[in-house]
């Protein structure tokens, strides 16, 4: 579903940029004046909307405030299984994370949306109404108006916080502008879906970026990553973030605890059933077979949890990169509920390199799990391990993605690994700030 703001709400926004090309001081001696310039420079040819639109959002928009307005305790309820791992203080920390983040997604959807409003011709004049300031607050009340002598009302809340007048809330004719965006993705609040989710409807993708790991900065591990199994949370976790420039990749490494790095992540797989991803096995543990007890280790594993069944069990499968069984092999242990594997990538012959690969979601569950997956999934674990070889395993991963069927269908997915950094595995990896989470896949 395509997101397109009416042209009501797109004029008013206009209206309000251009209001923002006045100065911070908002003289009203010199109100008028300056309402006649830009009632003029609404007939010229060329309004650079761009320009306008960015300088507008950056300068004129609480945009956290906002952001706030408009999706409430969204964020804080979607994690909620992360506030029963963490601390309050790591919990805060981590909503904070994600707070900025939506603060980006939310400003660059309005900045769209005034870019594309700003050259067109509907808005022919911009009129004062009345300006009301008084202790830091203060109201607008502006008139956009259009042919045919109709007008849209438009008020904004304003506050003033570190000597500078900033833009609140938005309130266009009887519509609450955080109202109005709110309801364009009430289907995410509704479900609690991921941020990711969210981030990808505003920015209008067919794809989310589940992790790229550009938020974490190298040397750490991502806060929102944390060991998944119970009997994990004392031991080293060996995975870190590497990168250049903004191409980050998580590093792994193990040479007998594998842990299992895991994150909660809630999309639809029925609605995004294609994940692409790109990895990098340096060293794969000699002999490593995922049918053998005594040698199942993986240089790279990624496990997708779809849902649990009654006993509380995940559904769950793993694609793996395989020291000895071949691309394609699909299997598992021969033990109590050991996950389904599927052989991805095989043996040494791109060992050292960055591997593609996409797979379907919804098909592989249908194909072992049964029937559709559920329209939610709990989460992703990363496993590099070579505990059962007694031996030693690298890996690197990187840009884990979810689709839409039709961009497969329409070729619309590219090998996006391409620019990624060769990297280098660090001797010493950070193994603090240990995460339990108890939904744990079996290994």
């Amino acid at each position: 579903m395509h997101y397109r703001p009416t042209k009501r709400i797109c004029s008013c926004l206009v209206a309000v940029s251009l209001f923002a090309a006045m100065t911070s001081a908002f003289a009203k001696d010199d109100l008028s004046q300056e309402i006649g310039h830009l009632h003029e420079s609404l007939q010229a040819p060329l309004r650079h909307g761009d320009d306008v639109a960015k300088k507008f959002v950056a300068n004129w928009v609480d945009i956290r405030s906002f952001t706030h307005h408009t999706f409430g305790d969204y964020l804080e309820e979607s994690l909620e299984a992360y506030e029963k791992v963490l601390s309050d203080a790591e919990f805060r920390d981590l909503v904070a994370d994600y707070e900025a983040q939506l603060a980006t997604a939310l400003g660059k959807r309005l900045v769209h949306d005034l870019g594309q409003q700003l050259n067109r011709p509907s808005l022919h004049g911009l009129k004062l109404q009345a300006l009301e300031m008084q202790d830091g607050r203060g109201t607008l009340h502006l008139s956009a108006l259009h042919p045919g002598d109709a007008t849209t009302t438009l008020e904004a809340h304003l506050l003033l916080r570190d000597e500078r007048w900033q833009i609140d809330k938005l309130t266009i004719g009887s519509t609450d502008l955080s109202t109005y965006y709110r309801q364009q993705y009430r289907d995410i609040i509704t479900n609690l879906y991921s941020l990711p989710v969210l981030i990808a409807r505003l920015a209008d993708r067919d794809y989310i970026i589940i992790d790229d790991f550009s938020t974490t900065p190298k040397g750490q591990k991502p806060r929102d990553w944390g060991a998944w199994r119970d009997k994990d949370q004392d031991k080293p976790l060996l995975y870190q973030v590497q990168g250049q420039n903004d191409r980050h990749y998580l590093a792994a490494s193990d040479s007998g605890y594998s842990v299992i790095l895991g994150k909660f992540v809630q999309w639809n797989p029925r609605e995004y059933p294609i994940m692409t991803w790109c990895w990098r096995a340096n060293a794969l543990p000699p002999g490593g077979n995922e049918f053998l007890n005594h040698a199942n280790d993986s240089a790279a594993g990624i496990y997708v949890i779809f849902s649990q069944n009654w006993l509380r069990v995940p559904k769950q499968v793993k694609y793996v990169w395989s020291s000895t069984l071949p691309k394609g092999t699909v299997g598992r242990r021969n033990k109590i509920f050991r996950p389904w594997f599927f052989v991805v990538e095989s043996g040494e012959d791109n060992v050292g390199k960055w591997a593609f690969e996409i797979v379907d979601l919804e098909r592989d569950h249908k194909l072992k799990l049964g029937g559709p997956p559920a329209k939610s999934t709990i989460g992703l674990g990363l496993l590099t391990d070579a505990n059962s070889t007694d031996s030693y395993a690298e890996a690197f991963y990187a840009d884990i993605r979810v689709w839409k069927r039709k961009a497969m269908e329409q070729n619309l997915i590219k090998n996006h690994c391409g620019d990624l950094p060769r990297g280098t595995m660090q001797t010493a990896l950070r193994n603090d700030n240990l995460l339990s989470i108890s939904r744990e896949p079996s290994q």
